[in-house]
């Protein structure tokens, strides 16, 4: 079986392209969706919570596990078909169970995924600070031109 964090990975990828995308798009869906609307108004700067979306996302991967681990359900019902939509782990399960290979293969790739996502996430977070930082000081000088001018 792929380790567990292999589906959280996959999710928390997920979860990255939502939150780029919403971010990307967020002034556009200001005006045009009320919710996003709603969430401006109480935090001017809620796109920074994207971290959150990207562990909720990468939750839903665990989901199967969870329920498993629980003793809610068997292994063999929590590998069923209907539990492919938790980023299709019933058919990473079954490729692992045929070729013991692919258990490597995914874990790699699931390294590789949750190290591409951090880095990620904290350029954005380097990048949005200096935006910060410099429309900060840019605002500073602007106020001290005017208080001289004055």
């Amino acid at each position: 079986m792929p380790e567990k964090h292999f589906y959280f990975s996959i999710g928390a990828a997920l979860g990255t392209c939502v939150s780029y995308l919403i971010g990307r798009h967020r002034h556009t869906l200001q005006n045009q969706i009320y919710i996003f609307k709603m969430i401006n108004k109480r935090s001017r700067h809620w796109f920074l919570y994207f971290p959150i979306v990207i562990f909720v996302f990468g939750l839903w991967g665990l989901i199967p596990d969870i329920i498993h681990a629980s003793g809610l359900l068997s292994k063999e019902t929590t590998r069923g078909d209907l539990f492919d939509i938790f980023f299709f782990h019933s058919l990473f399960e079954r490729l692992e169970d045929s070729n013991k290979a692919f258990d490597q293969v995914f874990n790699w790739i699931g390294q590789l995924i949750l190290v591409v996502v951090s880095l990620g996430v904290m350029v954005f977070y380097i990048r949005t600070i200096k935006k910060i930082i410099k429309s900060r000081k840019s605002n500073k000088l602007n106020q001290s031109s005017h208080t001289e001018n004055s």
